[in-house]
């Protein structure tokens, strides 16, 4: 059950809305997950996002315990008005657990409400072998302004461990080539704080991430990214 706490709430919080995800691209990454108990991570992913819709394949590396294996696939329809609805699935396999699988499902759409501002919700379904489906729901906003610059704001409520209450506020800067640097700033109730940074310049992606009381124990991690993001060719 402790597979997806705080670090990925902010995680959530990070992601580009849909709304402005209309390129066609691609990209990889490799996260180092520093924790203070020194059972740190090494997270290698690739993702591909050609249009309305998306897959990424992801392996989480243990220094100890249970590796995973976390594939991905969503889809992004759009009505007339260039809003969104979303549809998408993870699966976290760990061949060697005794609990070997455990799914995540979602279900969001991101409304245009006006020319510069989107209104977001979304349901998440945690299920697995071993405990009751759980339900995570999250209901936001973005503000956009020149091409790519937006501040969203979120609630999310996750209710694992007793229940706990997460806030991203997150800012994005970018250029005409689609160029950023993004601060994200994640407070939750019972008096914890997450926070971010990443810069994209050209196909470089490059981040920061510190998240407190992970995955609700009292565990502390620092997660630093290096990767790229480039469009993926045109067809002839």
């Amino acid at each position: 059950m402790r597979r997806a706490g705080l670090a990925s709430l902010l995680a959530l919080a990070m992601a580009a809305p849909a709304v402005a995800a209309s390129r066609a691209y691609h990209g990889g990454q490799f996260r180092y997950w520093d924790f203070n108990d020194s059972n740190d991570l090494r997270d290698m992913l690739y993702y591909v996002v050609p249009g309305g819709w998306h897959a990424q394949l992801e392996y989480w590396d243990f220094a100890r315990g249970d590796d995973q294996l976390r594939p991905e696939l969503g889809v992004h329809p759009r009505d007339r008005r260039r809003s969104v609805y979303t549809l998408a699935g993870r699966a976290e396999l760990r061949p060697e657990a005794s609990d070997r699988s455990q799914y995540r499902f979602w279900a969001g759409t991101d409304q245009v409400l006006s020319a510069h501002l989107v209104g977001r919700a979304q349901g998440d379904v945690i299920a697995s072998e071993s405990f009751t489906p759980q339900f995570v729901g999250t209901l936001g906003a973005d503000a956009y302004w020149g091409s790519w610059n937006f501040m969203s704001a979120s609630a999310i409520h996750d209710p694992r461990q007793g229940g706990l209450w997460t806030f991203p506020v997150r800012l994005r800067l970018a250029n005409e080539a689609n160029d950023w640097l993004q601060l994200t700033v994640a407070p939750a109730d019972r008096r914890t704080i997450g926070w971010a940074a990443d810069l994209k310049k050209g196909w470089l992606r490059l981040g920061v991430e510190r998240n407190s009381r992970y995955d609700f124990t009292t565990r502390d991690n620092v997660i630093y990214t290096i990767g790229f993001e480039a469009p993926l060719p045109r067809r002839k």
